[in-house]
């Protein structure tokens, strides 16, 4: 689910968004509309995309009773269809990050490999904790996930940085810094499609394998073809299309 108004993640999958319909704005501003009119489905991967008027939305949310509730009642329905929703943010806070911290049972918080990587998560974590003794009692921490790694001083300083704050909450795995990652969302394919057998992949790769252990999901054999599957053939999309 994409909640950036950049529509990076739509796009980076291969959605054109002229020919998004429905997208989660639409699904944000209006609650008589049904969530299934706004999934893409693809093969292993089903999309609810972004869209410019996610922009709007977002202004429109301020002030707005329980807006920041929204996008919950909207996985309420989605919960029994799949093992994972995974939410795309927004970098920075506002009425979408909160309705999305409201939504999450579990974050992933990604730290690059710079100078001020750690400076955020402290005000991050406030905010976490603020709506965890409030409106969204389950939401957690669910790792600390070191990116654009390399074999610089500052890598290694931001990764020991981690390690020391965080201790077991820190992946293991770390997003290596490529070209290719970089490639894949202009191109509109992901990592799997672009390069499928180098570094970037690899790695998120082992990340989802670290995340599927940690949140206890028992996948079945025939779903670890199809992830398999869909990473080497392509996401096929099929608009406005729902079907588990």
């Amino acid at each position: 689910m994409d909640l950036d108004p950049q529509a990076n993640a739509t796009q980076g999958i291969g959605v054109e968004l002229e020919k998004v319909t429905v997208s989660i704005a639409e699904l944000l501003r209006d609650r008589g509309l049904e969530t299934a009119r706004g999934i893409y489905q693809g093969d292993g991967l089903d999309l609810i995309p972004a869209s410019p008027l996610l922009a709007r939305v977002e202004r429109e949310m301020v002030g707005v009773t329980n807006s920041e509730l929204r996008l919950a009642q909207r996985l309420s329905h989605l919960r029994d269809r799949y093992d994972v929703v995974i939410l795309d943010t927004p970098p920075t806070f506002g009425p979408l990050m909160n309705t999305a911290l409201n939504a999450a049972d579990r974050l992933i918080i990604p730290v690059d490999s710079g100078y001020f990587a750690l400076m955020g998560i402290k005000e991050l974590l406030a905010e976490v904790s603020e709506i965890k003794s409030g409106t969204n009692p389950k939401i957690e921490v669910g790792g600390y996930l070191l990116t654009l790694s390399d074999t610089t001083r500052m890598t290694a300083e931001t990764w020991d940085g981690l390690l020391s704050a965080f201790g077991e909450q820190v992946f293991q795995t770390r997003i290596r810094r490529t070209v290719k990652l970089r490639e894949a969302p202009a191109l509109g394919r992901t990592i799997f499609h672009h390069d499928p057998e180098g570094h970037g992949a690899e790695d998120y790769i082992s990340l989802s394998q670290e995340l599927i252990e940690r949140l206890g999901i028992q996948l079945r054999n025939e779903a670890v073809q199809t992830l398999v599957r869909a990473e080497k053939s392509g996401l096929r999309l099929v608009s406005g299309v729902s079907h588990v």
